[in-house]
């Protein structure tokens, strides 16, 4: 046989493979996500479940695949839209997702500019949709109240602009059954780079100017009685960590099969406190913090501790499931390949082990993938 004719049986056999995604039968789930933070049309907050959806075959009741740009609820950059959620948007929703509601701001220059400037000097922004209301919880609490359903929330639900509304606020860390007092946290290549608010905060607080770069982690505290400020900040420098970065680890829980058990996130992240002895509650995985005794006894006395809650389950009898992720963990946006190439997520995963490639890889490919897929067929199944 000629070379040329075992180069095309291999091209038509691994394409023959590749394409196979064409053949798989579909899925119907019918998912609302909840986004009110889309300021561009790249819709990074919510890209990554969409993908995620597809890939994997599900499609609404319709049997169409979902759309970053259309099957959602919440802010809509090219029409200037802003959405409430209500009852009515619920019905026949078998997943809620609520993904990001840190908001939509006005920036005087633009948000390009915004963020270039943003480590350098003072930025004043205003508020212009975000944030959960009372009549949004309400809807949200009884759509809980069916039991065939199934709840995922993320980091920022909670906090601002939300806790402007204390009562849609409490409202919704019932609902996860998780107690937020403000705290977030999050590691920085460089802590030259975090914003110039923090700086500001640190020289308040410490009386010292910043002077500080390296690698880091950032505790800073929102000022959740509702006056939208923060009051207190905790930086933790290179020189006393004990690992290169902060982990999400994983249990043996099923909805974590196929997960790694230790992946690096280096977002945002929420300090929650969870009733352990719920029994209708469980915490799945932990963040887990590289730094060392020093370092903890900052925290400590401040009453952080060393790991805390980053995927929590909460399973009332009777009720919609809820599973709570405490960090930004769908606003990931690596390079992703076609949905529909049967076994990309597994390539990405392989690749995603190589060293030199963005650490988000390892966390989105080797960790939320899998997670968010197992829910998936978890939530078409569920009855």
């Amino acid at each position: 046989m000629r070379r040329w004719h075992v180069l095309a049986i291999l091209v038509f056999l691994i394409g023959s493979y590749f394409f196979t995604w064409f053949l798989l039968p579909t899925r119907e789930i019918d998912m609302l996500v909840v986004d009110k933070t889309v300021p561009k049309p790249d819709f990074r907050e919510h890209r990554a479940i969409f993908w995620v959806a597809e890939h994997l075959r599900f499609t609404d009741h319709a049997g169409e695949s979902y759309r970053t740009d259309r099957d959602y609820l919440g802010y809509h950059p090219c029409s200037e839209r802003k959405e409430t959620l209500t009852v009515d948007d619920l019905q026949g929703i078998k997943l809620l997702y609520l993904a990001d509601t840190y908001g939509i701001y006005d920036y005087e220059e633009g948000l390009v500019e915004y963020e270039e400037r943003l480590p350098f000097e003072h930025q004043d922004i205003d508020l212009i949709y975000g944030g959960f209301d009372r009549q949004e919880v309400a809807a949200i609490t009884d759509y809980a109240s069916e039991e065939d359903r199934i709840i995922i929330g993320e980091h920022n639900i909670f906090g601002y602009p939300t806790y402007l509304e204390p009562e849609a606020a409490a409202g919704l860390q019932d609902l996860f059954a998780v107690n937020y007092e403000g705290w977030l946290a999050r590691y920085y290549a460089d802590l030259n780079e975090i914003a110039y608010w923090m700086k500001e905060l640190y020289t308040r607080i410490y009386g010292r100017e910043w002077d500080l770069s390296g690698a880091g982690m950032v505790f800073v505290r929102e000022d959740v009685t509702g006056l939208g400020w923060y009051t207190d900040l905790v930086i933790i420098e290179q020189d006393q960590f004990n690992a290169h970065w902060p982990v999400v680890t994983s249990t043996d829980h099923q909805l974590l099969e196929g997960a790694t058990s230790q992946a690096p996130y280096l977002y945002w992240v929420e300090l929650l406190n969870v009733n352990v002895h719920d029994q209708d509650t469980e915490i799945l995985a932990y963040y887990e913090l590289p730094v060392g005794e020093d370092a903890l006894s900052a925290l400590r006395a401040r009453g952080l501790p060393e790991r805390f809650p980053a995927m929590i389950r909460h399973a009332p009898p009777g009720k919609a499931e809820r599973i709570y992720f405490a960090g930004d963990f769908a606003d990931q946006l690596p390079a992703l390949l076609p949905p529909w190439l049967t076994g990309s997520a597994g390539i990405k995963r392989f690749f995603s082990y190589l060293p030199g490639l963005p650490l988000e890889y390892r966390f989105y490919f080797q960790w939320y993938e899998p997670v968010l897929g197992n829910i998936l067929n978890h939530a078409e199944t569920r009855e």
